[in-house]
């Protein structure tokens, strides 16, 4: 049976860096999954989730939709859902995550920075009532200007 490709990142489309293959750049993706048991010497930004083998290997920043680390990212990591350090991963740097888990075992050198989805929305909020003060000040003093 062939597979249909609807160009999205639900069709299951996926990602791999291989064990022994080295990538030098930035990667940006829509796929589902990306998978590194390789080395990327770069950031990695998905709107999928990230996997990283207990070998693969990220030397840059990532940001994902969830991100499960076996292996050692050295870089800041966002992830708009979760992170899951396993046993063994190790990440140097720094995360922002709604929800984090981690064997006893993983390794983690950074801050971590954890908010709930009302958090996010007052946050939004907070910006957009901001965004509106700075305009109704700008129109204030244009006003003031034309007098």
């Amino acid at each position: 049976m062939a597979r249909k490709n609807r160009g999205n990142v639900a069709n299951g489309e996926n990602t791999v860096i291989g064990s022994g293959t080295t990538v030098n750049g930035d990667i940006v993706s829509d796929s589902a999954i990306i998978r590194v048991d390789g080395q990327v010497n770069g950031g990695v930004n998905t709107k999928g989730d990230l996997v990283i083998g207990c070998m693969g290997i990220v030397n840059g920043n990532v940001y994902a939709s969830s991100v499960n680390l076996a292996g050692k990212i050295v870089g800041d990591v966002e992830a708009a859902n979760k992170i899951e350090i396993e046993a063994g991963g190790k990440l140097l740097g720094n995360i922002q995550t709604k929800l984090l888990a981690m064997d006893e075992t993983a390794v983690i050198q950074g801050q971590v920075n954890m908010t709930s989805e009302e958090e996010e929305a007052a946050k939004a909020d907070s910006k957009n009532k901001d965004s509106e003060e700075d305009k109704a000040e700008k129109d204030s003093d244009t006003n003031k200007e034309e007098d």
